[in-house]
Parts: structure tokens; sequence; C-alpha cells
């Protein structure tokens, strides 16, 4: 778990692979002095949320479209199902179809940082402001 003291910590977060990189990301708690608890605590929920994104949904949904419409296209170009073409066709569509999906869950997991650097830059402007207390006019 990452924890946070500081508004500069928060901004630094997207450059920290362990946070924000393509790999496991840890948890984050938001401690920071003179903030209140439930404003923390917001912060802390927003960008937990993203933290739990992985990727694997838009890799699992690319990769069973991929190989459906591969299946489909194999079936209606070979019509016998045991021949040998068949099976290294069936093959190569298994193969396309994980490349597809891995390149789907680097393109969501990108997707993520872009969002977790942004929801990063947002909470810092809020909790700044928070911390600043009310304006006066």
């Amino acid at each position: 778990m990452r924890i946070v003291h500081s508004l500069e910590e928060l901004l630094q977060l997207p450059q920290e692979p362990g946070v924000n990189g393509f790999r496991a990301r840890e948890s984050l708690r938001i401690e920071i002095p003179r903030l209140g608890s439930d404003a923390s605590t917001r912060a802390q929920d927003s960008l937990n949320r993203l933290q739990e994104r992985c990727g694997s949904l838009a890799a699992a949904g690319v990769m069973f479209l991929a190989l459906v419409a591969g299946v489909f296209k194999v079936f209606h170009r070979n019509p016998e199902f045991l021949a040998f073409a068949t099976l290294y066709e069936l093959l190569a569509v298994l193969g396309i179809s994980s490349c597809l999906g891995a390149l789907a869950k680097m393109i969501a997991l990108a997707v993520t940082r872009w969002q977790f650097a942004r929801q990063c830059r947002e909470q810092h402007d809020q909790l700044s402001r928070l911390l600043q207390g009310p304006a006066t006019h």
C-alpha cells in the first residue's frame, strides 16, 4: 500500500511504476495533514477504483470476438472439419486472437494510466482548494 502524505506526492504518483504501471498496482491511502477524513477518503476511493482495473475484460472481449470471427471464417472456407489445413488455420486463429487480446489489454491499461494521471491532477486541484479554505471576494 502506498501512503500519500502531501499534495506534491499526489502529483508525482503517475510517474511511479508500482502505482501507475502496466503490472499489478499498489492501492493508495491518502493521509494529508489538515485535510478532513471524508475528503481524503473520497479522493482515495476515486483513485483506488482506477487502481483495480487490469484490462482483463477488454482482453477477453476482443479475444472472444476475434476467435468467433476467425472460426466462422475458417469453417466457411474449409468444409472439411478434420483436414490438416483446417486444424492449422484454427491454430493460427487461436494465436492471432491471443495476440489481439494482449494488445487490447495493453491499450486498456494505457488508457487507465492516462485516466489515473488526470484523476491525480483533478484530486490535487480539489484538495488544494479545500486546504486553502473558502475564497473571499
